[in-house]
């Protein structure tokens, strides 16, 4: 009879847990995002400031590997989601 009673509420903080997990990588994965962002503005810039072309270039040549950085971490965070949905799912919803 006792564990009845305390199974779901061990569930809700296994769940609650979980979730906070959860919110703790999306945080991560943000500031993932926020980084390169900042390094591509920086870059792109000061490319726009010179004259030269060669640094105008390697101005976008590093903007485009800033690039490829947020386009990773995109990923990871649709991965999470994807692991989010299928928890959902498999849990029966939130």
């Amino acid at each position: 009879m006792c564990i009845q009673l305390v199974w779901p509420l061990l569930g809700r903080e296994v769940l609650q847990a979980v979730r906070l997990d959860l919110v703790e990588r999306i945080d991560v994965a943000l500031h993932s995002l926020c980084q390169p962002l900042t390094v591509l503005q920086c870059r792109l810039s000061l490319g726009e400031l010179s004259d030269e072309p060669d640094a105008m270039r390697e101005a976008i040549r590093e903007a485009l590997q800033e690039c490829l950085r947020l386009n990773q971490t995109v990923d990871v965070m649709r991965t999470m989601l994807q692991e989010m949905k299928a928890d959902q799912k498999h849990e029966g919803g939130w």
